[in-house]
């Protein structure tokens, strides 16, 4: 069985959304320069390419968090404002 690790070679790697997102800007420095070594393009290319995936993927699953946590915040703050049926009733 193969899990999202073993599928996503930065994850495996452990690296953090910022140590990913760090290293796809030195990446790019270097692929932008004059000194682009042909040789290692590809890989250096396909490295970005998984550390783009990463961050991608990353920043899903932290929207989705984001979004759960304030629907649950909207459902907290509107039972808030729903008037107790116990407390309208005149003794």
């Amino acid at each position: 069985m193969t899990t999202a690790q073993d599928e996503d070679p930065i994850a495996a790697e452990g690296l953090t959304y910022g140590e990913a997102l760090e290293e796809l800007e030195a990446l790019l420095d270097e692929l932008e320069g004059v000194d682009v070594d042909v040789d290692h393009l590809a890989e250096r290319v396909a490295r970005g390419v998984q550390l783009v995936r990463f961050c991608q993927a990353r920043l899903e699953v932290v929207t989705a968090e984001v979004d759960t946590v304030v629907a649950e915040l909207i459902t907290v703050e509107g039972a808030e404002d729903t008037p107790d049926p116990d407390e309208a009733k005149a003794p």
